[in-house]
């Protein structure tokens, strides 16, 4: 331990066994209740980044580790405590996926962990589960591909009903590479704020804090941190940059407003990419950041603040029900659309198993609703950006199917802007058109829809 740490003594396994206990038990977000027993415990570094690796990999793999568990029991795994089966979890996640960390620590902190969190009998099961794994690990096999249904909900964990809805519209490939992007880790996406620095001179400012940063894949601010992220909220606060996703870099590109222009973002918070907007609009104009929720126009006016923007505004209100003050108001609207985040399944180890079937058709609902309602603030000529971190089709291309076909006043738009950071021909094609998917087995960033609409200057 360093010699800061105020708390009592833990390890870095108990830690994650603690987290792991409050996402089930507390139905807290992992990330969130990671952060919070992290500020409490003040880990020295190895054991912070041990904590995070245990909690993330054993969330994100527990489909997995569950099967192996089965077949190791002689119990039902309903049978068994809550807490000794995340015990039981954790310590198996280590042994299959982290070669790496002593077999023989790995059991016996699992043990002391059963002692404590358990009684005798469950310190033996635990104790007896573990080591009878070991000398049957060559033995135990979890399903291969040639049961795709049973290794994408089983052996790369992921919920049985997103392997049949992904399986039922793509290739048994093309479903295997999507799983496995988000089993990996992805690094951290920063956006350089260019009214304050340029991206090569932050590479060399994070490099020398020990951060090794490598530029994006098409946004000209993007950059990619693979080491040292965790050294990055001291310098978070200088405004130098703000962690965005490098698809979500992408909207504002594709939406282009122009420096003094009116814009609204219709679902703004917390703000990434409207700050983004003010960044390419060299901070001339003016932007209305609406939200339904007050504290969350709060981190839109945090992130503005320390980015040095001031062209920014913040109102609470349903994006489907705004004053009629801001009724042909805008230039240009963002709607990054409420949706299944079925594009970002790596951000949260967690997310992946809070998510179901019926999100996909009430997010395009209000999705929908959302951009009919976007259609009276913009202005003759204006233009709508639509986007979601998502890849359902009833989400995304259908939902402008069903807007064009009401509102014949509007029509695609070519992204030129966005067209012009692709890499090969079949994006920029498509960007040009109006409309595109963003796919991590395609592209190698988060799975990411973007539409740009324009309203028509006279409407007959």
């Amino acid at each position: 331990m360093n010699a800061q740490q105020t708390g009592p003594k833990i390890t870095a396994r108990e830690a994650a066994l603690v987290v792991l206990l409050e996402v089930e038990q507390g139905y807290a977000y992992a990330n969130l209740a990671l952060k919070k027993m992290l500020a409490r415990y003040n880990l020295n570094e190895a054991d912070n980044r041990l904590t995070c690796e245990l909690v993330y990999g054993t969330l994100r793999m527990q489909a997995a580790v569950d099967y192996l568990l089965s077949n190791l029991l002689n119990r039902p795994l309903k049978k068994l405590s809550i807490p000794i089966h995340h015990i039981l979890r954790l310590s198996l996640y280590q042994l299959v996926y982290l070669e790496r960390l002593p077999q023989a620590a790995i059991v016996h902190q699992a043990v002391e962990l059963a002692k404590k969190y358990g009684h005798t009998g469950t310190v033996s099961l635990v104790n007896g589960v573990l080591r009878s794994f070991l000398r049957q690990k060559n033995t135990i096999s979890l399903p291969d591909e040639s049961d795709p249904y049973a290794y994408i909900s089983i052996t790369l964990s992921y919920p049985f009903w997103l392997a049949e809805y992904l399986l039922t519209r793509w290739s048994t490939q093309d479903t295997f590479d999507f799983c496995r992007f988000f089993n990996q880790y992805q690094g951290i996406d920063l956006r350089t704020n260019t009214l304050a620095i340029l991206r090569n001179d932050l590479q060399i400012e994070l490099s020398k804090a020990g951060i090794i940063a490598q530029t994006g894949i098409y946004a000209p601010e993007s950059l990619l941190v693979q080491e040292g992220g965790n050294y990055l909220p001291p310098l978070l606060v200088q405004g130098k940059f703000i962690i965005q996703g490098q698809a979500s870099q992408l909207a504002a590109y594709a939406l282009n407003p122009k420096p003094g222009s009116k814009v609204i973002d219709l679902c703004a918070a917390p703000g990434g990419k409207t700050t983004h907007m003010a960044q390419l609009m060299d901070n001339k104009g003016e932007i209305l950041a609406v939200d339904l929720h007050i504290h969350r126009l709060k981190l839109i006016e945090e992130n503005a603040g320390r980015l040095g923007i001031t062209i920014i505004g913040v109102l609470a209100a349903d994006g489907r029900e705004l004053p009629s003050k801001w009724h042909n108001f805008a230039d240009y609207l963002l709607l990054d659309a409420p949706c299944s985040g079925l594009g970002v399944l790596g951000r949260r180890a967690d997310a992946r198993w809070r998510k179901q079937l019926s999100d996909i058709k009430e997010m395009a609902i209000l999705s929908y609703q959302l951009l009919l309602a976007a259609a009276a603030y913009i202005k003759p000529g204006g233009y709508i950006c639509y986007t979601t971190c998502t890849i359902s089709e009833e989400e995304n291309c259908h939902n402008i199917q069903r807007f064009l076909a009401k509102r014949q006043d509007f029509s695609l738009a070519p992204m030129t802007k966005l067209a012009g950071l692709l890499l090969n021909e079949k994006d920029k094609k498509a960007a040009l058109s109006g409309s595109i998917q963003f796919l991590p087995q395609h592209q190698g960033i988060e799975g990411f829809y973007i539409c740009l609409l324009q309203k028509a200057h006279i409407y007959h």
